[in-house]
């Protein structure tokens, strides 16, 4: 994964990423660092492109706990590393050539825009170090303090000090190449298929790990099957489940929640209720004991204010359920009609998992078949307990009256139950494919590109390569 990300973004994005992390850092004197030290056909890679490569991704694999530069060993793998990721750019761009591959209009349309921005996004970042150097020294213009900065920054990643203007074109070269290493990929993967042994093992595999999961654990069965449903095509850890533990059912669901909120004064008056109440309780408890009346103004004053306050209280609930309350109804009454259950809640719910909302997208397959609930097993993110305890009461193709729950109306449809035991292959056979389909088409890219790696013209220097790097082995000790 990690080496596709080097790929996709080394030519597309290099300058503005490297900049990020290591702004201006100045490269150690050395033999002409333009010349390459990678090269292939018309495609080169020069010994300042390697470098900057190096400096830019040795802190974050130090980060991850790798650092390259506890050996001589680990520093040569890491040159490996990134000479590998070089050579697949610099081949693929070198074959998309032999190929006469070319961008379409679309493409060349997305290429302009993404480089635009990321050339602005460029500027922007130099002219913000310019500015700071120019408050520092007023004595030299803001534009040539941007102008030596850019020297320093294009020199640092070609080995050529240049103008901004010479430093955007090559820039925009760079952009081109990268877009281009990723659409001929694109463009040659979509020739690779996965087979129907892909598929089949993948779904073995799948089913071992499934039934095991589900027999110790049954209740994590309806979030990873709700999750597929939900998330599949647009996350990558969405995978269909190929077992179903027993115990469970579909339900559809309709749920209208009041608009607004309810006021602070009510708050403060529910509130003011409760000390009320306390107090009562309080005096009549001691009047009781003492067999006395002595308390009876007092309980008949908390007796009035409490009425009072019970009345507003009331009055504005009830206004603020209201046109809740006449939407349930409304649905109630056309599923009275017959109407069927799945056409009412898509018209009235307002459950975002169903219908979505301005964040998320509704989810087919509950509006299709409903959502997982089972009164066997708690399972995260769960229906609440009366929900539960109103599907209990119901048979398959049965609805419940209008309930209210948790501040909001509820009406529920009894679908089906879920099939336990194995699921058919041939029943997500497509699902499967599509996620096999990634995985084929890396593994045949990777064995693709070791074959164009073999080409006797692709030139690769070790010797000046493997300079790269020693100073900071020395400093840190290593072998």
């Amino acid at each position: 994964m990690l080496k596709r990300i080097i790929c996709a973004v080394l030519l597309a994005s290099f300058a503005l990423l490297a900049f990020a992390s290591c702004a201006l850092k100045k490269q150690p004197e050395t033999a002409d660092p333009s010349q390459p030290v990678m090269s292939i056909g018309e495609e080169k890679v020069s010994l300042a492109v390697f470098k900057a490569m190096y400096d830019n991704y040795l802190p974050y694999m130090q980060y991850l706990g790798q650092d390259p530069t506890e050996s001589s060993s680990s520093l040569e793998a890491f040159q490996d590393w990134l000479v590998d990721a070089l050579s697949d750019d610099i081949v693929t761009l070198h074959q998309a050539k032999l190929a006469g591959f070319t961008l379409t209009p679309e493409q060349e349309k997305e290429l302009e825009e993404q480089t635009e921005n990321d050339i602005k996004e460029l500027y922007d970042k130099l002219m913000k170090f310019a500015e700071e150097d120019y408050s520092e020294d007023p004595s030299i213009p803001v534009e040539s303090h941007f102008e030596s900065l850019v020297n320093t920054e294009s020199e640092y990643y070609t080995g050529v000090a240049m103008s901004w203007e010479d430093y955007k074109n090559y820039y925009r070269e760079e952009a081109r190449k990268g877009y281009i290493v990723n659409a001929f990929k694109e463009h040659v993967c979509s020739e690779f298929e996965p087979s129907r042994e892909d598929v089949t093992n993948w779904y073995d595999n799948a089913h071992d790990s499934d039934k095991a999961n589900y027999a110790d654990s049954p209740e994590k069965y309806k979030n990873d099957q709700e999750y597929f449903e939900q998330y599949y095509g647009t996350d990558e850890g969405a995978f269909p489940v190929t077992y179903v533990p027993q115990g469970y059912s579909r339900i559809m669901h309709i749920i209208v929640t009041p608009e607004g909120k309810l006021s602070d004064e009510y708050y403060a008056k529910t509130e003011r209720m409760a000390e009320l109440k306390k107090e009562y309780m309080e005096l009549a408890f001691e009047d009781a004991v003492n067999n006395t009346d002595k308390n009876a103004p007092r309980m008949k004053e908390i007796l009035d204010e409490y009425k009072t306050l019970k009345a507003d209280t009331e009055e504005e609930y009830e206004n603020y359920i209201r046109s809740a309350g006449e939407k349930i109804d409304n649905a109630y009454e056309e599923l009275a009609s017959g109407t069927p259950f799945a056409e009412v809640m898509l018209k009235y719910t307002e459950d975002p998992k169903v219908v979505g909302d301005a964040e998320t997208n509704g989810c087919e397959a509950f509006c299709e078949k409903g959502e997982l609930i089972s009164t066997k097993y708690t399972s995260m993110n769960d229906w609440s307990d009366k929900i539960k305890e109103v599907f209990s009461g119901l048979k398959i193709g049965e609805y419940s009256e209008v309930f209210f729950d948790e501040g909001s109306y509820h009406i529920i449809y009894y679908v089906s139950d879920e099939k336990a035991g194995d699921v058919d292959i041939d029943s997500i056979y497509d699902y499967i494919k599509q996620i096999c389909l990634a995985e084929v088409q890396d593994s045949q890219w990777e064995a693709l590109l070791e074959e164009w790696k073999k080409d006797p013209e692709l030139f690769i220097d070790m010797d000046r390569i493997r300079q790269v790097g020693v100073e900071d082995l020395n400093k840190e000790g290593g072998e």
